[in-house]
């Protein structure tokens, strides 16, 4: 059996080793609660890069920075924490307005029978799937199937047992973020321009629908991960956003910057998404950004050396709050691309 690299050490060998590591803890019992309450991994392991000194060598062991105390730990921690809530709360009301646009789209155009809208000629095939070999569209409609042959939840119970059918705007209750964007994605081209036209406000045309499913997929891993409790201030996913200069020149994102990774997949990335999503809804834009703001500023307070590092991995210029205030004043979310 291969042995962990990383085996088990009690609560008190924890501490130790940050102490042997130069991590000043005024409380060790504070510090043992709270490693016993949210694990070493999540505090320590995530939010301490930027507190180490540079290694000499890749085996070489972590050291803090001098000074680093327990607290700038913890301080990073309940920044990244607000961040989550303030991203969880916008994207679960995204997911909402999503699968309800989208049930009525396919409910407007095949109606409310169950087999008539998920009839397998109504999509697209889609990329075959490496885990099992078949199709987007054969792996959806399989599960999809399943919920609705032997539905587990409610409202689909009721549905099945009263009327024998599940209409598109019940379905759509018990399917994840990610179900309801592959459905999405398979679907014919008048459905997503009526989607993207009920959400948006606008008639698509194809650089707006790509935009929308890459801001769609983005908003899925984002969720994910803050629903999850994953750290959120330096993530980079898998989605690039694709590069639009009019929305990217609110944050002062050139192309060049972009083709570095700012903008791209990071925090930036889906705070533009956002802008864009809700461009007819700069109330929920800028209730967004002021509580991001009013976060932020209050761990600058704390920690104005790592304030800027952390802006920094976010892919956010300094003066972002000044930069989003304008583009809303002026109403610059309608920007072509």
């Amino acid at each position: 059996m291969t042995k962990l690299e990383k085996p088990f050490i009690n609560i008190d060998e924890q501490v130790e080793k940050l102490i042997g590591r130069g991590l000043i803890i005024p409380s060790v019992e504070t510090a043992k609660n709270f490693l016993l309450k949210t694990t070493y991994y999540d505090v320590i392991n995530g939010y301490k890069e930027i507190f180490l000194e540079q290694k000499t060598s890749a085996d070489a062991e972590d050291k803090f920075l001098p000074n680093t105390q327990f607290d700038d730990l913890l301080e990073l921690y309940e920044l990244d924490n607000k961040i989550r809530q303030n991203s969880l709360r916008i994207l679960l009301d995204i997911e909402c307005n999503f699968y309800s646009a989208l049930s009525y789209a396919i409910s407007e155009k095949y109606g409310e029978s169950q087999a008539n809208y998920l009839k397998k000629e109504n999509y697209k095939a889609g990329n075959i799937q490496s885990y099992n070999r078949k199709s987007e569209r054969e792996n959806l409609l399989r599960k999809i199937s399943k919920k609705i042959e032997k539905p587990d939840e409610q409202p689909l119970i009721y549905y099945k047992n009263k009327y024998g059918n599940i209409p598109p705007w019940i379905l759509v209750k018990d399917l994840t973020f990610g179900q309801l964007i592959v459905w999405y994605k398979l679907s014919s081209q008048d459905i997503k321009l009526k989607v993207i036209k009920i959400l948006l406000g606008i008639d698509a045309n194809e650089s707006d629908k790509e935009f929308f499913l890459k801001s769609m997929e983005l908003f899925n891993k984002f969720r994910n991960r803050a629903a999850h409790g994953g750290r959120m201030y330096n993530i980079k996913t898998n989605i690039q956003l694709p590069y639009r200069p009019g929305l990217y020149g609110i944050l002062g994102i050139t192309k060049e910057s972009y083709s570095f990774g700012r903008g791209m997949s990071d925090y930036a990335a889906f705070t533009l998404a956002l802008f864009n999503f809700h461009q007819n809804d700069v109330k929920r834009v800028f209730d967004f950004i002021v509580s991001t703001n009013y976060n932020f500023q209050k761990y600058s307070e704390a920690q104005p050396i790592q304030s800027r590092m952390i802006l920094d991995s976010l892919g956010l210029p300094f003066d972002y709050y000044d930069r989003f205030s304008q583009a809303l004043t002026v109403g610059r979310l309608k920007t072509n691309p």
